[in-house]
């Protein structure tokens, strides 16, 4: 293990950068490519919110398809698979490379052919629901014919990691980023073909009745928990420990939280349907598996914590460093509302109201997109030989990236919470089910405003971001620092440097 103080050979840096180099075509498409989604979910989110309390928005006769339930599902969709996925992978892929130690061998052109059709069945699926053909599953919204292609298009290029890492695999102990990784990687074919086989195939010849949502209710959480999860943890045990100059405060512990989020991320799910038409054990051990998740997610951010103990200054001046350690802690958040939701008071009280769209975006852009910023930021100046252009942008994406998750999450639980008690009161079930709506006009005005906000910041960073891909970054060796007080307690020309010395943690 190489700390902050160890100085690094140039053999180390010359490695490296062939590491980087041998991966920066992909990693470079697939981020590009993902901020472009996350900026059109993000106007889609916009105008979706906006129709919920106001329908006449838009409501113009050629422009007939933009309604709440077309809009609505297409927005998570954007942001699951088009921003979210390719996001992910693109970080996966350099995390595996750099773990290695060992320069991508082949293969990146037919991971950027895999990855252009991946877009084209996004873009496919997207037009497919606007025009009206829907499956009406939950994340599963996209026309039954566009799952094979994605299925395959992501089988090409996880293969290609999954290689990589089985010929290159260190012999030297437990290798808790790679594992992570791996783990995400794995799972999402087994969720996605599972999810798609029983729900848009045999569920033709079989209908499936209750169990059908029950299944569909699995492979969302699953989703969450056993890819995105994976992922963004193993992003924040890489770059943590890099940045601060020191190891990982508790392997052990790490280990720990590894094999429980494992062991029970499959078991959720089901307390959708808390006290629903399917057998009691099953909401109720999905219940159980939420709250026991807090475990894993508790050992995260005392990992972090520790790790970061005496060098919290860091934050303030790295911006990979703060958008990661926002994410991880949102992932504790997030275990916490889920482990709510676990429960007989909370499922039943919150179940089919805002709440659970408040709780999806907690965990794909309050968790998992804010690791994936941080990543972005660390991995980009590494693969284009430039700088970030502007300071103010980056702390600007930070601080309305923030502002906008906080409020919606909030508006989000608490405007579920109001509704789920007015639909749930006795006084109200003769009464009609749009007055609940109604009460919630100013949570979802709120939620509008939240959009606005994030709107804003991830404008800002798809352009950021395309211009340090396109080369017109800063050329110096200086990183970009998002301030640089003599009281921070990093040392210039180490760990912080885009080009010095770097923890193999």
């Amino acid at each position: 293990m190489e700390t902050s103080e160890t100085p690094v050979s140039n053999s180390d840096s010359l490695r490296r950068a062939e590491i980087d180099r041998s991966v920066k075509a992909p990693v470079l498409f697939f981020f590009t490519n993902a901020a472009m989604w996350l900026l059109a979910s993000t106007v889609l989110g916009l105008i979706a919110s906006v129709k919920i309390f106001y329908p006449q928005f838009l409501d113009y006769d050629w422009l007939w398809f933009l309604n709440y339930g077309r809009l609505q599902p297409v927005h998570m969709a954007t942001l699951v698979y088009g921003w979210a996925m390719q996001a992910g992978l693109g970080t996966a892929l350099w995390l595996i490379a750099r773990r290695s130690l060992v320069p991508l061998a082949g293969g990146q052109g037919s991971m950027i052919v895999a990855g252009i059709f991946w877009n084209i069945g996004v873009t496919i699926g997207v037009f497919g629901v606007i025009l009206g053909g829907s499956t009406s599953l939950q994340w599963l919204e996209f026309p039954v014919f566009v799952w094979p292609l994605l299925l395959v298009s992501y089988l090409i290029i996880a293969w290609k990691m999954v290689a990589h890492y089985i010929l290159a695999q260190k012999k030297d102990g437990y290798q808790l980023v790679s594992r992570y990784v791996m783990v995400g990687l794995f799972a999402f074919p087994w969720l996605f073909l599972t999810a798609n086989l029983f729900l848009n195939h045999y569920a033709n010849s079989t209908p499936l009745g209750a169990f059908g949502a029950g299944i569909n209710a699995w492979y969302v959480s699953s989703l969450i928990l056993l890819f995105f999860t994976p992922i963004g943890v193993a992003a924040s045990y890489y770059f943590i420990p890099k940045i601060t100059g020191k190891p990982v405060y508790s392997f052990q512990l790490a280990q720990f939280g590894f094999w429980g989020l494992i062991v029970l991320g499959g078991w959720t799910g089901f307390n959708k349907y808390m006290a629903g038409p399917l057998p009691a054990w099953m909401p109720g051990v999905s219940g159980m598996a939420w709250v026991l998740l807090l475990v894993p997610a508790g050992v995260l951010a005392l990992n972090n914590h520790m790790t970061t103990l005496g060098k919290h200054g860091l934050i303030e001046s790295s911006p990979t460093l703060r958008f990661v350690f926002v994410g991880s802690f949102s992932y504790l958040i997030m275990a916490a509302i889920g482990a709510l939701l676990g429960t007989f008071w909370g499922g039943s009280t919150m179940q089919f109201t805002h709440a659970e769209y408040g709780f999806h975006l907690l965990a794909i852009y309050g968790f998992f997109s804010m690791t994936m910023f941080g990543a972005i930021y660390y991995i980009v100046p590494r693969l284009t030989g430039c700088e970030w252009l502007s300071v103010r942008l980056i702390r600007n994406h930070f601080w309305f990236s923030v502002y906008g998750i906080t409020a919606l999450v909030v508006c989000m639980i608490v405007g579920g919470l109001a509704q789920g008690a007015s639909t749930n009161s006795p006084d109200n079930w003769n009464q009609p089910f749009i007055g609940s709506i109604t009460n919630a006009r100013g949570y979802l005005i709120g939620r509008a405003l939240a959009w606005a906000f994030i709107l804003w910041s991830n404008t800002w960073f798809f352009i950021h971001l395309v211009l340090m891909v396109m080369g017109l970054g800063r050329r110096t060796s200086t990183p970009t620092l998002l301030v640089h007080d003599s009281h921070h307690d990093y040392v210039p020309g180490t760990i912080m440097s885009a080009t010095t010395t770097e923890i193999e943690a």
